[in-house]
This record gives structure tokens, sequence and C-alpha cells, in this order.
């Protein structure tokens, strides 16, 4: 039987072999942890849901999640496979207080919304106090967070007790846990969806025409999801719908379907966070090379120690020790290696995680109520050190005994060339990833700097109060006496979030298009230029309800004359007053829609104003004051619009910087991989630069022979990533409909940053070797 003692001396008496490998593994399973605990956190979310398998979402083709409230309570009526169903309607009215708070002018924003009474058969919320039955069945019921009812009223056991939300009382029906982060659906107070029957500002709540609102229902354990997608569809409404947005409706599609729970998090939302599962995949893939580079390191580490392990082993041997006794304590000081390395990668986690949750603004990192992933690390690392000791076992035992003892040991030139190929395997990795976190800056700059069609520079907007908005031309006459601030306008959305969605039949033709409800400012404040008619005209109450379209919205009805033309509003018709050029009032992933804007006299919910560059910070707190002038007991918060346009492509900006940051990790791999390996091949041929210093070589062509092996490992691995690179950020390209171009520079520039990196590694070492006195090296062994 082995024992640990010579194994652990054996570890000790090759402690530059040792400690390399040892580095190596630290820098692989950290990122390792790291990106597992990150993925598997994404993958997580609603799973915890006892009946996740059986509840889906509603979603259309048109709107995305999307939809009418009053189809829920056909779908109940109809369909029978359908056991418990809710709508959710975000709830957009800003804060929440108590009579008792709102008396110390306290209020408190959170995150709420309107759900019907089968939402806790549905989602597995679990409720400290209350029936989960009925506690959203009345009107005026709420039910609230624990940590939100302490917030509130000091304490959980409020039952019965009183909350206000926009000047409308709701009873406490129900105290729930705090929804836990890994949830699509976050709110720390739920309003009973039944409010609206007796609440005439939510009357929208009823009707068909609003596609506003989520739908959520199980279904019975016999269920087909195929046959309840088809009778949904057949739903006269919808069928009715269907015809009219035909030409908009992808052919053999149905205008609704059903998503599961599970891929909720995969799909974009207006009103929770989402994954990316392109992305995802990316860092399955980031595990997957970090744990391939891990092993490539380890084995070059130990298979470039064969002349010397092998002497050693062989002693063994001849003492009566088996080869299966060698290879046996090489692969159990792997396993040790590789569980040293676990444990302090282990604790560098610890000491790190937050810092980079924070520096990427991600979640998920924490190990809290997920320990399971401990005992997994160590199996982790345990089959690691098997898996990655085998190859090197049976390659240093390989040699015949008689060569191993007299030092002489020759080794197969397959075991250098399977090396050299793992050498070039670990670059391709590099230089892939090189080039993919190139491309992703470039797109990520390529939206920054993008001209929208609008001028967005020096504005900066606010949501309006009620005080506000009842006093809206006071309060802009009030501010413009500033001379730092030059302009404003009325909106109910900023750019980047318009939110309204309309479905018109003109002339047979049914346009899906989007509404911007603006006042007579908008277009002039932005600069948008007029490609046919007139903007809005400057106070004249004549314009009211009449509309401007895009060029977009042009096209998709094809008018050959367009300001003769009428569109169907709330309740009335308003004629076309002009055409507008396009601009990008959404994301830049998404190309531009048909957009309509819509000349009103309410709807002001934002105030948007353009100052003058110099000192913002005196003229934002004019604004404050100014405000609170109007609304002392609301305050106004007053944020930049590029900013917000900015927080568009936060998540991508987010994951891209997480890329870039796990490829230098990547990179710090191969360097010390790189490291060890010319330390290695230096002492290895340290003999032969000896003789050739003796025979007249320069240092500089000493260095050339040390390095060209790796300048050709390099251009080999430069041929390979290149085209595998191109074709995946083509493709990641293609998902953007405004996106930069794939330039060869950015391949060269990765290519020679490879080079590069590599050069200065390897040349260090080698210098080292071609300085040496040619004398010590002719003495050497």
């Amino acid at each position: 039987m082995l024992q640990l003692k010579q194994i652990w001396k054996s570890i000790l008496k090759y402690k530059v072999s040792s400690g390399l490998t040892l580095l190596s593994l630290i820098i692989s399973f950290t990122g390792i942890i790291i990106l597992t605990l990150y993925v598997s956190w994404e993958k997580s979310y609603d799973r915890f849901h006892k009946d996740v398998n059986s509840v889906y979402r509603l979603e259309t083709v048109l709107y995305g999640e999307g939809v009418p409230a009053a189809l829920g309570k056909t779908i109940k009526t109809e369909i029978p496979e359908v056991t418990d169903l809710t709508a959710l309607a975000p709830y957009l009215g800003g804060t929440i207080s108590t009579s008792e708070l709102l008396d110390k002018n306290i209020k408190f924003e959170t995150k709420a919304a309107f759900a019907e009474q089968d939402f806790f058969n549905i989602f597995s919320f679990p409720l400290t106090l209350g029936d989960r039955n009925n506690a959203l069945e009345a009107p005026h019921s709420a039910v609230i967070s624990e940590s939100f009812a302490k917030k509130l009223f000091g304490e959980t056991n409020v039952i019965g007790k009183y909350i206000i939300a926009q000047d409308i009382e709701y009873k406490v029906t129900g105290i729930m846990k705090d929804i836990p982060k890994n949830s699509s659906i976050q709110a720390d107070c739920l309003f009973s969806f039944s409010t609206s029957k007796v609440e005439s500002c939510y009357s929208y709540f009823e009707k068909w025409t609003e596609w506003s609102f989520s739908i959520c229902l199980k279904l019975n354990s016999e269920a087909n999801t195929d046959s309840v997608c088809s009778k949904i569809n057949d739903i006269e409404m919808i069928q009715q719908f269907t015809k009219e947005m035909k030409s908009s409706i992808p052919e053999g599609s149905g205008l609704v379907n059903l998503r599961p729970l599970k891929k909720v998090h995969f799909t974009p939302s207006r009103y929770a966070s989402y994954a990316n599962l392109v992305l995802l995949n990316i860092f399955i893939l980031l595990i997957v090379i970090l744990t391939v580079m891990g092993a490539v390191n380890f084995i070059n580490f130990a298979t470039s120690q064969a002349p010397l392990r092998s002497k050693s082993l062989s002693l063994l041997r001849v003492f009566g020790g088996k080869r299966l006794s060698s290879m046996a304590q090489i692969i159990i000081e792997s396993i040790i290696i590789s569980l040293a390395a676990m444990i302090l990668s282990y604790l560098i986690y610890l000491l790190s995680y937050h810092s980079i949750e924070n520096t990427f603004n991600i979640e998920g990192l924490s190990l809290n109520g997920r320990y399971y992933f401990i005992p997994a690390l160590i199996a982790f690392a345990l089959i690691f050190g098997i898996i990655a000791g085998i190859y090197p076992s049976r390659y240093i035992s390989s040699p015949p005994l008689a060569q191993s003892v007299k030092g002489n040991a020759h080794f197969s030139e397959k075991g250098k060339t399977f090396r050299n190929a793992l050498v070039i395997t670990q670059f391709v990795f590099t230089i892939g990833l090189i080039i993919s976190a190139l491309i992703i800056e470039k797109q990520l700059n390529f939206w920054r700097n993008f001209d929208i069609g609008i001028d967005k520079d020096h504005v900066v907007y606010l949501n309006t109060t009620n005080e506000l908005q009842n006093h809206y031309q006071a309060f802009a006459d009030e501010l413009l006496k500033n001379n730092n601030i030059t302009d404003y306008t009325y909106t109910e959305f900023i750019p980047g979030q318009v939110g309204m969605g309309w479905n018109r039949t003109i002339d047979g033709q049914s346009i899906q298009m989007k509404c911007w409800p603006v006042d007579e400012n908008f277009l002039s404040f932005f600069n948008i230029k007029m490609d046919e008619g007139r903007a809005f005209m400057d106070k004249n109450n004549s314009d009211i309800n009449s509309f401007i379209l895009n060029k977009k919205g042009l096209e998709k009805f094809g008018w050959e004359n367009p300001l003769e033309r009428r569109i169907p509003g709330w309740g009335f018709d308003g004629p076309i007053v002009g055409i507008a050029e396009n601009f990008n009032f959404s994301s830049l992933k998404d190309d531009v829609e048909p957009m309509v804007f819509w000349r009103t006299n309410g709807r002001k919910d934002h105030l948007l104003l353009r100052l003058a560059p110099g000192n913002y910070t005196q003229t934002i707190a004019y604004i404050k004051n100014t405000a609170s002038m109007f609304d002392a007991e609301n305050p106004i918060e007053v944020k930049f619009l590029d900013d917000s346009l900015n927080a568009l492509y936060a998540k991508e900006e987010n994951s891209a910087h997480f890329i870039e940051f796990i490829t230098l990790w990547t990179i710090l791999l191969s360097v010390t991989g790189l490291l060890g390996l010319i330390f290695f091949i230096s002492r290895e041929r340290i003999k032969e630069i000896g003789i050739r210093k003796v025979n007249g070589a320069k240092i500089s062509e000493v260095m050339a022979m040390l390095n060209m092996d790796f300048i050709k490992w390099i251009a080999i691995a430069f041929v390979i990533a290149t085209p595998i690179a191109w074709i995946a950020m083509n493709k990641w390209l293609e998902s953007f409909a405004y996106k930069t171009e794939l330039s060869w520079w950015i391949f060269a520039l990765a290519g020679v940053f490879a080079l590069g990196i590599a050069l200065l590694t390897v040349s260090w070492q080698s210098c080292k070797a071609a300085t040496r006195n040619p004398v010590e090296a002719l003495r050497y062994e």
C-alpha cells in the first residue's frame, strides 16, 4: 500500500511543477466555481414552484406577454383543462403608505402588482398569515410581504390593517414570505384584481382592447398543451383579432401560444429581469473551456517532468513494485493537488464573490441555500484529479525499466505531439475568446454612438405627480424662467419605453403600431424632421386628437395620400397632419416599428427638459425646488435621458463585461501554462543551449530557437480559432436589427495580442536560459 508520506515528499520534491500546477488549477477552479454558481442560479428561476411543470404564461406573436385580462374569464369558462388562472397587472401608481405614515409625509416605492384570487393556487409563495384561497378575492384586498409589513407597520401581524395606494385604501388580508430573488414575479405587495370592478380608474382592466396584462394558468395532469393552445385560439374574440391581424401573423401560427413557466425567465419582458439563453450557453462553454485548459496545464506540467519522474519511480519497481503502483502514486498526487486547489479556490471565491456581483451587477454567486454545491465541488476535484492524472501516469511509467534506472528513458514522440496539441487547443480557446470579447465591445460601442434620429443631448426627465399634472403649464413656465432650461415637452413615455400598442383597422387593413401620446412641443423638442405635412402647432387646441405617422407606419399602410386619411382613437376619429422621419424610439436590438404620435392634452406622465451645458447640479436642484412649490408632499427624481437609453442595453453590457473578465481569466491561465512549459523545455534543452553558445550562438539565436515552437503553435491556433469565432459571433449579431461589422482587424488584433502575450511570457524564461553561463550548462546532470 502506498504511503501518503512518500507521496507528500514526492510533491514537495518537484515543487516547481507542483506549484505551477496548483496555481493553474486555482485559476481554473475559481472561474469554474463562479460561473457554475451564476449559470445554475439563472437556470433555477421559477423552478421552486410545486406545480412548475403544469404552469404556463399566455403569449402572442404580436405583443409577447401582453394579452387582455378579459381573455382569462373566457378561458376559465370554456377550457376545462385549465384548473387555475390569474391575470396580472403591474402597479404603476408609484408609492404605497398608511394613513399614519401619510401624516408624517412618509411613502414607500416598491414593486407591486394586481393579481386574481387563483394566484396562490398557481404559485407556491407561502403565506404566513391569511387564507391563500381567498386572500385576493374581495375588492380592496392586499397581500404584502413580511419585509414590507415591517417597513410599513414595524411588525408582521398586521392582518386587518389598511394601506393606501393612489388614494385608494386596501385591507391587508395576507402576509407572504418575501418572494425569492430567483422568481420571474417580483412583488412586495399584491392588490386584488377585483378592485377594478369598483374603481373607475382601473376600468381598462375589463376591456378586450387593452393588451397590457399577463395571464398565467395551470393545467390539469391530463392536459395536452397543443390542444389547449388550439382551443384558446378558437375563442371567438381571438379569432376576430387573428383575422384582423392576419398579415402580421406568421403563416401556420396561431395568435396565442403557451410558454412554460420554466422558460419565462429566458424571454424578454417589460416588467421583469430576464436572462439571455445564448449568453448562458456561452457561460456553460466557458466552464468547459476552463476545465479543459486546467487539465491541459496539468498534463503538460506533469509530462514535462517525465524524465526526472521516470528515474525516481523506477526505483520503486526495482524493489518489487509494479507499474500500476507507480501510476497510482502519480494519480494520488494529482488528486491531492486537485483537492488543495479546490479548497484554495473556494477561499478566494468567498473573499471575492461580493465584489464580482457588485462590479458586474449580477446575482446568484452566493451559496446561501445552495450548500449542496460544496460536496459537488469536492467530487468534481476528485474526478478531475483522477482523469487528469491518468495520461501522465501512463506516459511517465511507459519507458522500459532498464532505461529509466540509468536516467536514459526515451519517451514516444506521440507524447510530445499530444502535448503540443494541448497547447494549440488552449490557444484556440484563448484567441476565440479574445475575438468574441472585442466584437461584443465593438457592438456595445456601436449602440452607444448610434444616431437614433433624435437630439437626446443635455436632456433630463422626471415622473410627474398628480399635482404637477394639474398645474402642468404653470410648472413648465416657472421652470423656463431659469436660463439654463431651454425647452420642455410633456409625454406619456420617454424614448426607449413606449408601452402603448394599437391595432387599427382602416379600409379593411389591420395594422399593429406603437402609439405615443405627446404634446405640441414634442417633435420640435427632439428635432424630429418631417417628411410630409406639418408638425403639431404650438398651443393650437384644434390639433388635439390629431396624429402624425412615421414613415414606417406609412409603408405599412401603403397609402398614397396619407394626409387625407384619419385614424380611429379612443372614441374619436383623428386626422393625420404629417409624416415624420423614422427614428429609433426603442432598443437598437429591434428594428423601427410603425409609430403614430397622438397629440393629446392629457397623459402628461413625464416632463422632459433640455438643459444648457454647464452646471447641471445647480439646474437640477432648481428643478426639484420648483417642483416642491407645486407639490411639497411628493419629491421628484430628475434623471438624464442618456442614462435611461443606455439602460436598454444594461443586460448585454453587464454580460459583455463578465465575458471580458472571464477572457482575461483564461489568458491568465494560458500565461501560467506557457510559463511552466517554457521553464521545463528550457531545462530539458539546457545542454543543447550550452553547446550552441560554446559554438558561437548568440543570445537572440538561442531565444529564437526556444520561441519558434510557440510561434508555430499560436499560428495554428489562430487559423483554427478564426473561422469558429467568425461563425459564432456572426450568429450572435444576427439577433440584432442594428449591428456592427465583423471587421478583419479584430481577428488580426486578437492574433497579435495572443502572440504578444505568448512571446512576452516565453521570452522572459528563454532569455534566462540563453544568458546562463555555458560552463554551468555543460555540467548539468
